[in-house]
């Protein structure tokens, strides 16, 4: 553009001084001086038959027209292939991560199965033959629901230059190794089973010592705890489960403190089924909705039946803008 005002300055006075009738005989229309094909570049129209021809200074503006014309176009469709490929990348995040939760769900089941296939009853742990998992003492993400989700473990956040050894919280057999990827699920995790349908599970590892068969006692390194899978810090994701029934371990471990809450404690599958149940009705008062291409907050409004406004509000929204993969809530 600045090339194109420089050459209208330097000819502005050659006009002025032209005869009327050179004016007449040599102007050439700007606006017909390029076209689009149909693979969408600038080309030069012939001149008419009997047209005088160009003057050097109407052929560097020409250039000049044709140039902008093809950076605008260059710069569109470059705009538009990135917003493409953001979007793609969200679309394939998301079916990652389903897949992630997928896998680590069937492999949970197949601990659960092979710990114990026996009825359901009551468990009573010997928590002075038990091991804090990690020395971390600073809980990142508690037990409970998270955003529009679950949040079946407890965080316990690994800071700079402390120690990130992960150690087995029982004496039991390791059943699963796996890394679900550098992005994906939780990362690299292992899970113990400690037998009588008892089983843990220690994710977002950065590596393991152990494999499959092993067999731990309380306190045995597991591996190193790091920020692998769907994570935003070096932190150890400890999970605890009976017979398929999840436990908050933070009713068995006083965390903060390093140090169990009783000597016995009793695992009661009756409680842990109500405390489920409890949060299911809490997650069922919420809708969610993942935002799809092509969606607009009107939409998803006049499809839960609430205003504009409100939905702005539930998710803290300060302007109209919503990307695909983004979760909002509805109700």
């Amino acid at each position: 553009m600045k090339r194109l005002v420089s050459i209208l300055l330097f000819t502005l006075p050659l006009c002025l001084w032209a005869k009327d009738d050179d004016m007449a005989e040599n102007a050439v229309p700007l606006v017909d001086q390029a076209t689009e094909t149909s693979a969408g570049t600038a080309t030069e129209v012939e001149n008419p038959a009997g047209a005088a021809e160009l003057t050097e200074a109407e052929k560097l503006i020409q250039q000049e027209l044709a140039e902008i014309e093809a950076e605008n176009l260059e710069t569109a469709e470059a705009d538009s292939l990135a917003e493409d490929g953001e979007e793609g990348a969200e679309g394939e995040a998301g079916a990652e991560s389903e897949e992630a939760d997928a896998e680590l769900a069937a492999d949970m089941a197949a601990a659960d199965s092979a710990a114990n296939d026996s009825a359901v009853k009551s468990l009573f742990l010997d928590m002075t033959a038990s091991a804090m998992p990690s020395e971390s003492r600073r809980i990142s993400g508690p037990y409970g629901i998270r955003t529009y989700r679950m949040h079946r473990g407890v965080d316990l956040g690994l800071c700079q230059g402390e120690n990130r050894t992960i150690v087995a919280a029982f004496a039991g057999k390791v059943v699963k190794i796996r890394n679900q990827g550098r992005r994906r699920g939780y990362g690299k995790y292992v899970i113990l089973d400690h037998g009588n349908g008892l089983t843990t599970l220690y994710a977002h590892l950065a590596s393991w010592k152990v494999k499959v068969g092993d067999t731990l006692q309380a306190g045995d390194t597991i591996g190193v705890g790091g920020n692998t899978g769907r994570s935003f810090g070096a932190h150890l994701h400890f999970e605890m489960r009976y017979n398929g029934l999840y436990i908050d371990p933070s009713t068995v471990f006083d965390f903060e403190n390093g140090k169990f809450r009783w000597e016995q404690t009793e695992i009661d599958p009756v409680a842990l089924q109500a405390n489920e149940d409890f949060y299911q009705k809490e997650l069922s008062k919420h809708r969610y909705y993942k935002v799809r291409r092509g969606d607009c907050l009107g939409k998803i409004a006049r499809k839960y039946g609430i205003s504009i406004r409100r939905l702005k509000q539930l998710n803290g929204l300060k302007g109209n803008m919503i990307r695909p993969g983004q979760v909002l809530r509805c109700s």
